[in-house]
């Protein structure tokens, strides 16, 4: 079956990458997506030429209909991406590239909009539990980020509502998280969560470690703190289980936030480069021990999304039921 708008170009546009693809059809949930393309953002100047790129590459089924999912807030025309630095307003790109639709959206809706339509092979259970039909879901991906959304039940299925939940102050629960805290924000203007949870975060907590153990900070971009971590490096594995441990926790305050006793999905790009040890962490310890809330945690099941073009998904799921 093609969507009304077919061929449409959807794109998720993120602080690293950029990854396009072109919608030609779709049979039941799943949609059919090729010319599938992705770009190092950095490469280009601004939104205008990095979206006149991949259109440059697809002319020939001359796409008019286009949706951006984007790192960063979005309200209003302009659109500012948080870890790019990139401002544009939608009214002025739609008219300067010649389209008859432009939708922006956060990444995260994007991202939530595609929870219910993975396929089962796309989803990795990280702890059982019993959801709660009519209630919320919880999304959470550490990438070059940290996004946040949540999916919200409606008559019509589910309803993506993003937010900017990254940005949440950082929270200690353990004594190492005390004491690891305390660094960060010796190091730092305002420890976020997204300052340490995230690809960008990890060197920070990797810094805050290694000076706990009286050693002096490498410059390890997040892939080397990873890679040095399953080697067995010591200061870095113990960043990487920290970040697993630590990560369960914010999952657990957003889902506590959220009331998302429908379940908690994680996504992002970081989590499935390392899904073994991730799997092996202190992460369901770290999102189920709340205090007086840990039975109300006990029976929120958690999923990892390990599908790479779900934002994709996501947003071509949201351009088909935005027509124009």
């Amino acid at each position: 079956m093609v969507t009304k708008t077919a061929p449409f170009v959807v794109a998720d546009i993120g602080g690293t990458n950029a990854r396009f693809g072109l919608v030609v059809g779709k049979d039941g949930d799943r949609y059919e997506i090729v010319a599938q393309e992705r770009f190092p953002s950095g490469d280009f100047a601004d939104m205008q030429a990095l979206v006149a790129h991949y259109l440059a590459l697809v002319a020939g089924h001359a796409p008019k209909h286009v949706c951006l999912a984007v790192a960063g807030p979005v309200g209003g025309d302009q659109v500012h991406l948080t870890n790019l630095g990139w401002h544009f307003s939608i009214s002025e790109l739609k008219e300067s590239l010649g389209l008859e639709q432009l939708e922006v959206i956060n990444d995260f809706v994007a991202y939530a909009n595609s929870i219910p339509l993975l396929p089962a092979e796309a989803v990795v259970q990280v702890r059982s539990g019993q959801a709660v039909e009519t209630a919320p879901i919880a999304v959470l991906g550490p990438g070059t980020g940290l996004g946040v959304a949540c999916l919200v039940p409606s008559g019509k299925g589910w309803n993506a509502i993003g937010c900017e939940g990254g940005h949440i102050a950082l929270g200690a629960a353990t004594e190492r998280q005390r004491q690891v805290l305390n660094v960060l924000a010796q190091q730092l203007d305002f420890v976020s969560a997204e300052k340490v949870l995230s690809g960008s975060g990890l060197p920070n907590l990797y810094r805050a470690v290694a000076t706990l153990r009286g050693e002096t900070p490498r410059d390890l971009s997040a892939a080397d703190i990873s890679e040095l971590a399953l080697d067995g490096e010591p200061t870095c594995f113990e960043t990487l289980s920290l970040f697993c441990e630590w990560l369960g926790g914010v999952a657990s305050d957003i889902a506590l936030a959220q009331g998302a006793r429908g379940g908690l999905y994680l996504g992002g790009g970081i989590l499935p480069r390392f899904l073994e040890f991730f799997l092996k962490s202190d992460f369901v310890k770290g999102f189920t021990q709340k205090g007086v809330m840990t039975g109300y945690l006990s029976e929120i099941p958690v999923f990892l999304a390990i599908e790479t073009h779900s934002a994709l998904t996501g947003a071509a799921a949201w351009l088909d039921s935005h027509k124009v």
